[in-house]
């Protein structure tokens, strides 16, 4: 993930780029660095939920963070798009099409890392209600539906089945299968095949981010529940505090 993040960072310091016959709207639009999304929702997770005091309110916490990642990055795609709408654009803007794709990338992980911290959060609120074990137990399938079900086919829907198909429609079958007929073709095949690689390393990244994501969040309902099913208190307790060590190990990796 440091790999990733300081990739984006390296091109957020990029302040614009020329395109044909005019300039292009950078994806940093408000000069802000591209890392901004995705640095902010990962460091605001714990923020965000500060006040969450039960599950209702926690999952609209989750709902809107994940709203409004998926939506900035939707705006910065049509800016993308915009801007680079014609095959002697895309040539010149390869550099600006690289920086979105490490975005989403960057975003993707962010999100990922935000609902496992979301999921320690769950767990907080579940194990230290006064309900029954058995009451706690049921409550666990908020995490599953919020977390696992809703949030995880969210990012999946929006973004590897949407923004990145878009992506492929726009470029690789769009401008650049386009300009086969008026294009040299080594230039015209080296670009093609460029933009595919771009795009099948960021979409094959993205969907293992969000599958060991999904892999994470399930093993840890499953076993909560476990212990919760065993009315073993102190063995559910000790797994949230493996879950958390294992989320600090993934930051920083």
């Amino acid at each position: 993930m440091k790999k990733t993040f300081a990739l984006l960072l390296s091109f957020s310091l990029m302040l614009s780029l020329t395109a044909c016959g005019g300039e292009t709207t950078p994806i940093n639009s408000d000069n802000s660095p591209a890392t901004s999304q995705s640095e902010e929702s990962k460091n605001n997770t714990t923020d965000n939920t500060e006040g969450a005091t039960g599950l209702d309110e926690l999952n609209e916490i989750v709902s809107k963070d994940v709203e409004n990642t998926i939506d900035a990055l939707k705006a910065v795609y049509e800016n993308v798009v915009t801007d680079i709408d014609t095959y002697d654009k895309y040539l010149e803007n390869t550099d600006e099409i690289e920086t979105f794709y490490a975005k989403v990338l960057a975003d993707t992980e962010a999100m990922c890392i935000n609902m496992r911290e979301y999921s320690v959060k769950y767990a907080e609120i579940i194990l230290s209600s006064d309900k029954s074990n058995d009451d706690k137990y049921d409550d666990f399938d908020e995490l599953y539906d919020c977390i696992y079900d809703d949030s995880g086919d969210e990012i999946y829907n929006e973004i590897y089945k949407g923004i990145l198909d878009d992506m492929y429609d726009t470029f690789y079958d769009g401008i650049l299968d386009d300009a086969y007929d008026d294009a040299p073709y080594d230039e015209w095949s080296d670009a093609r095949s460029d933009e595919y690689d771009r795009w099948s390393d960021t979409r094959s990244d993205v969907y293992d981010e969000l599958s060991d994501f999904r892999s994470d969040v399930y093993d840890f309902w499953s076993d909560m529940r476990s212990k919760l099913w065993n009315h073993d208190i102190e063995k559910a307790e000790n797994k949230l505090k493996d879950f958390k060590e294992d989320i600090e190990k993934q930051k920083k990796a």
